[in-house]
């Protein structure tokens, strides 16, 4: 699927804000179409015009989710994990 153009105002977050809300590199996870893009999650990737209201979203693939959330949770570990207290035997 390829990048789409979204114009901010016409997505409204759960927040009750819109794409202008988020900052490039943002994830967006749509439960229904909403400007030109499908179902699915979609990264920020751009914004454009006078007024930054127009965004180009990334479609993400659910290997590149998964692969992130793995990322993610491998960070998490390596910051918490040696303070994570040891049970003893």
């Amino acid at each position: 699927m390829p990048d789409t153009l979204a114009h901010c105002f016409d997505v409204q977050l759960d927040n009750g804000g819109n794409l202008k809300d988020l900052t490039v590199g943002d994830y967006l996870d749509l439960t229904e179409p909403a400007a030109g893009m499908q179902v699915g999650l979609w990264q920020v990737v751009a914004y454009h015009g006078k007024f930054q209201d127009r965004a180009t979203m990334r479609p993400v693939s659910s290997t590149e989710w998964t692969e992130l959330r793995r990322a993610e949770a491998e960070k998490y570990d390596a910051i918490w994990a040696p303070t994570a207290p040891v049970k003893e035997s």
